[in-house]
């Protein structure tokens, strides 16, 4: 993502942004985003939280930069929130137009300040059929891909009389090598994939199993970049 947004200067295109004005833009071209669920207090469908943040994407071939953004992981969409005339719309972007996409998240608890996600279309040699929308990228190297699928389970619950939707977090992690696709959740599975680094990933989940259990994401990180240096000794 970092590669595809940098292959031309980020002030020219906030510069083109702006001489062009709002509504203009191709970014526009989406549908209107109204919630239609009702959720307690502090549930909800996005990743992170219901703010949106500061962001980056490729859409339609073009990239955009300083676009407010939430990624809604219940119905793997994206929503912009864009400036117009002397307010605001928040357009359902149109998930075929999107490339990548990057989000801030420096005013949450997770340690990164910047999420990339990528969409399915990039690596079209995939032939899983369940490889489909919008992954979170937590490493790469060489073709390698460590990607994660955010997603939510939508429910309904009963409070004070009312039915309400309540929304669980769930998520699955996937590797992606010379464009094969691998679902991972043990040690094994990546024993399966680097068959010649098996002695070092049993000494990595022997080392880190208070990181397995309460951080997934970082545990998995860790792991392929350490495997990338073991990798690049052989």
């Amino acid at each position: 993502l970092h590669a595809q947004l940098n292959l031309a200067s980020k002030d020219h295109y906030i510069w083109f942004d702006e001489i062009v004005g709002n509504g203009n833009l191709a970014i526009y071209n989406g549908t209107i985003f109204e919630e239609k669920f009702k959720a307690p207090e502090n549930n909800h469908r996005f990743l992170l939280d219901d703010t949106y943040h500061l962001g980056n994407l490729i859409y339609d071939n073009q990239p955009y930069y300083n676009i407010y953004l939430k990624y809604d992981i219940h119905e793997d969409q994206v929503i912009a929130k864009l400036a117009y005339k002397t307010n605001f719309l928040f357009i359902k972007l149109i998930k075929e137009k999107i490339t990548s996409f990057e989000i801030d998240n420096s005013n949450t608890a997770i340690f990164n300040t910047q999420l990339s996600f990528i969409s399915s279309k990039t690596k079209s040699k995939v032939s899983e059929k369940k490889f489909t929308g919008f992954y979170q990228v937590l490493h790469q190297f060489d073709e390698i891909l460590l990607l994660k699928k955010n997603f939510k389970k939508r429910g309904e619950i009963i409070l004070n009389n009312f039915v309400y939707s309540n929304f669980l977090d769930k998520g699955y992690f996937v590797i992606l090598k010379n464009n094969n696709y691998f679902e991972v959740n043990s040690k094994y599975d990546f024993i399966n994939i680097f068959p010649n680094q098996k002695k070092y990933i049993s000494i990595f989940y022997r080392r880190n199993r208070k990181l397995l259990r309460i951080d997934k994401d970082q545990f998995y990180t860790n792991l392929m970049k350490d495997l990338q240096i073991s990798i690049s000794k052989t």
